[in-house]
């Protein structure tokens, strides 16, 4: 990112605990400049366990404080234009590899909010600001057909499933094809595996549109959650047998069984298809799938620039989930370039317990991401990631 010559300083900072789409606390972060521009930015609250099988219930209130007593006192009194000084200093004052002492929450959401003052300064848009007269295209959406894991009772291990708009419309044209997609599947009633994914393409055509044509279909797997440390194996219900039945299938079998479901269907895209520390099992997923499907690093990279490169010398995965409130911008936006450099397909997402903030939208914009993860059509905070692209959109007048 750019640091512009100019000088504004920061005033003040302020955290507070707000409420998220699902009921619970998160942080809002405020950071205000001596001209009394104000920037706002709120974090999902999914963020503070996004890798972790437990988190702090009471994580909000130390985050707030984090934020209000430590990192404020630091921060005060720069530059608002220089994000690298100020996300060098919080990354000092954390100390720590993986933001332990601060924890992420309380440092993204400073150095988003210091990017949107400084933006608001400037009186432009944040994706401008960041991305200067590059940041033109518009991502792809990438959209989850049903809220949070109510896809399991379609499909036993499938996270979620989720629909890829083809053809080169608008970013309006795309989103309203995924919409349509939506519809039909609201229709379908409760089957498993294969015969979910035959129905889909039926009911589909019923509404005009044809699987593989006009659209594809991503699977979120997190596959982790059903490997087996002990038995070194996937633990799942077998679709085609009673639900007390589990299959227990080898990394090798899950393998064979990817290769199956896409040779057989319009799947493009496979998000954590296997568990993040089965290097050996990406490389060669990737090596025989590669070529024509997105395989998506979720819980494999973590928002960590070490493990992005272990898997890029590893050849393990074509394509990286970027989560925003996991790091600081400067970080983010390394990550996703290291990545762009790798040929790696970046797609940016929101999470769990998410708020009205938009800045999703802006920072794909910016970083120039091939897509986005927004969420379902269920909650109007996942649609205002939609909408502001959609407002985007129209200003720059080009699409990617």
């Amino acid at each position: 990112m750019e640091q512009l010559d100019t000088k504004l300083v920061i005033r003040d900072i302020y955290a507070r605990k707000i409420i998220d789409c699902e009921g619970n606390f998160t942080i809002e972060t405020e950071v205000l400049a001596e001209d009394g521009g104000v920037g706002r930015v709120s974090v999902p609250s999914g963020t503070a366990h996004l890798y972790s099988r437990t988190h702090e219930p009471d994580w909000t209130e130390k985050a707030v404080e984090t934020v209000n007593i430590h990192i404020a006192p630091e921060i005060i009194g720069r530059n608002v234009f220089d994000q690298e000084d100020i996300d060098r200093t919080l990354l000092s004052l954390d100390g720590t590899e993986n933001k332990n002492v601060l924890g992420a929450e309380a440092v993204y959401s400073v150095s988003a909010a210091a990017a949107e003052t400084a933006a608001t300064a400037l009186k432009m848009p944040l994706y401008r600001y960041l991305g200067g007269v590059q940041a033109k295209h518009i991502p792809i959406p990438v959209v989850n057909m049903f809220k949070g894991s109510k896809a399991g009772k379609y499909i036993s291990g499938i996270g979620n499933i989720m629909t890829i708009p083809l053809g080169e419309q608008s970013f309006s044209g795309r989103i309203s094809m995924c919409m349509k997609v939506h519809r039909a599947i609201s229709r379908i009633q409760t089957y498993g595996g294969r015969d979910f994914f035959q129905l889909l393409q039926s009911v589909a055509e019923s509404s005009g549109l044809q699987s593989g044509k006009d659209f594809a279909i991503g699977l979120f797997v997190s596959a982790s959650k059903l490997y087996d440390p002990e038995k070194k194996c996937y633990r799942f219900k077998d679709w085609k047998k009673d639900k007390e039945d589990e299959r227990c299938l080898t990394p090798r079998e899950m393998i064979s069984y990817y290769e199956e479901l896409t040779a057989e269907f319009p799947i493009t895209h496979l998000t954590d298809p296997l568990d993040h520390d089965d290097w050996e099992g990406w490389a060669e997923l990737t090596e025989k799938l590669g070529d024509k499907v997105k395989l998506a690093g979720d819980a494999l990279f973590r928002m960590d620039a070490e493990r992005l490169e272990k898997g890029i010398r590893m050849g393990a995965a074509n394509a990286i989930i970027v989560r925003a409130g996991q790091t600081t911008l400067t970080e983010m936006s390394d990550i996703i370039k290291r990545a762009q450099e790798a040929g790696y397909t970046v797609a940016v997402s929101s999470g769990e317990g998410e708020t009205a903030d938009s800045i999703l939208s802006d920072l794909a914009v910016a970083f120039r991401a091939g897509q986005i993860h927004a969420g379902s059509f269920c909650h109007m905070e996942y649609l205002e990631k939609y909408n502001r692209l959609i407002r985007i959109e129209e200003k720059i007048g080009e699409i990617c």
